[in-house]
């Protein structure tokens, strides 16, 4: 339902409104109305008389059955831009389960809200692919989904259309497309929530608040632990681009310490086109172990850790525990981001 047309009518109205015949609705992490709650799966419903299929429940993708008794899958959803944005592999996952059904595919375009300019973060090593590392690629990619998914279908093999957007260019953020942004999850309220993202994302595999169970998810973090003067005056410290830290208290009711009074820094995103969520979520991360070294810990379960799922590597945890400077981090990830991007040229859609 957060896909809707600049007049701010759904897509499936939309589509029905132009006179196609729609058997069937399929839904992505959070439900086809974006309220379910992060990590939730999401049960089968129906809608005036349509099915929701969940494809964040009891399956991933649609079962050959279903694929064929349709004649085209018509996907429109706004992505966030980053890899670990769950939409991304449901997406990946139905090309791949209509490509083995031979049903085309049309995918309608639309802005990525980080713009297309910025790459950051490293590609996906093969044994840490999982639905939020779902491809070779960057975690902030720097590509509209269709952009992405014509580049990712070179090995998938879909029977794939683009709509392209009129009007779009490479760097747009979402405030300069004039468009209401509708939230695709209870976590994504706001475009800037989206890049403020691109590296707070990163605290989930740390035991610190990403902010999720408040009024400003991703977008203000801590722990219980955590002196928000001191932290504030660390980040502000380093002269980050286009980024400015506030002092903050805030008490989650979902999520990490729940009921608990977290201290922690606000995130206020001054200049968008200078600002590079990724290396300041790894600033962050070095603040809080230089802080709070005994205290800040990689949240690990089974010998897996969560932190190398979202990063796609273990590289940068380990890079961390070997007291590694950021700025080395970030010269690897510079290197792998810039041969991604030129390898991702030329499937560009928009200058």
């Amino acid at each position: 339902a957060a896909s809707q047309t600049c007049d701010g009518v759904t897509t499936l109205r939309a589509l029905r409104e132009c006179g196609l015949n729609v058997t069937a609705v399929f839904a992505p992490e959070h439900g086809y109305f974006g309220v379910g709650a992060a990590g939730d799966h999401i049960a089968d419903e129906q809608l005036e008389q349509l099915p929701i299929y969940s494809l964040y429940g009891e399956r991933r993708s649609p079962s050959a059955d279903i694929l064929r008794s349709l004649s085209t899958v018509i996907i429109d959803m706004q992505d966030v831009g980053l890899r670990w944005y769950t939409f991304l592999a449901t997406i990946i996952d139905m090309l791949r389960a209509c490509q083995a059904a031979d049903v085309p595919v049309l995918l309608l375009d639309r802005p990525n809200p980080l713009s297309g300019v910025v790459v950051e973060g490293i590609r996906t090593a093969k044994e840490f692919l999982s639905i939020v590392a779902p491809a070779i690629i960057p975690v902030r990619y720097g590509m509209t989904l269709g952009e992405l998914m014509l580049m990712l279908n070179e090995e998938i093999g879909a029977q794939l259309d683009i709509i392209p957007m009129r009007g779009w260019r490479r760097d747009m953020f979402y405030a300069d497309t004039e468009l209401l942004w509708s939230a695709t999850s209870p976590g994504m309220p706001d475009p800037i929530t989206a890049l403020v993202y691109s590296g707070t994302c990163l605290l989930e595999g740390l035991n610190i608040s990403e902010g999720r169970g408040t009024a400003l998810p991703f977008t203000q973090i801590g722990a219980p632990f955590v002196e928000s003067e001191a932290l504030a005056e660390v980040m502000n410290g380093l002269g980050l681009p286009g980024v400015a830290f506030r002092p903050c208290w805030f008490m989650p009711n979902t999520g990490k310490y729940v009921g608990e009074r977290c201290g922690g820094v606000r995130l206020f995103v001054t200049e968008p086109s200078n600002y590079l969520g990724f290396a300041t979520g790894l600033h962050l991360i070095a603040a809080l172990r230089a802080l709070y070294p005994k205290q800040v810990i990689f949240l690990e379960q089974d010998g897996q850790y969560w932190f190398d799922r979202l990063t796609g590597s273990s590289y940068l945890r380990r890079a961390f525990e070997q007291g590694m400077p950021v700025a080395e981090m970030l010269e690897v990830c510079a290197e792998e981001s810039r041969a991604f991007q030129a390898a991702s040229t030329s499937f560009w859609l928009y200058e």
